[in-house]
């Protein structure tokens, strides 16, 4: 047994907020692409849910997290 078999590394945390809902998706889709004001493209993605669901976007793109 080594050290790194006592401490296994945990994968980081996929997946993004519903545009819709707001909550938290493991396996989001995406449905739609666009852009912000000083050319930042933004991905709209939505969860299983809201697949079939219309409406209008109420994430925050404002803010990304690290590595994004």
């Amino acid at each position: 047994m080594t050290d790194g078999d006592l401490f296994p590394q945990v994968p980081p945390v996929s997946g993004e907020h519903c545009c819709l809902c707001g909550r938290w998706s493991i396996a989001p889709v995406a449905i739609g692409y666009g852009s912000m004001s000083g050319s930042v493209s933004v991905t709209h993605h939505v969860c299983a849910e809201h697949v079939h669901a219309r409406g209008p976007c109420t994430a925050d793109h404002t803010t990304r997290g690290p590595g994004r």
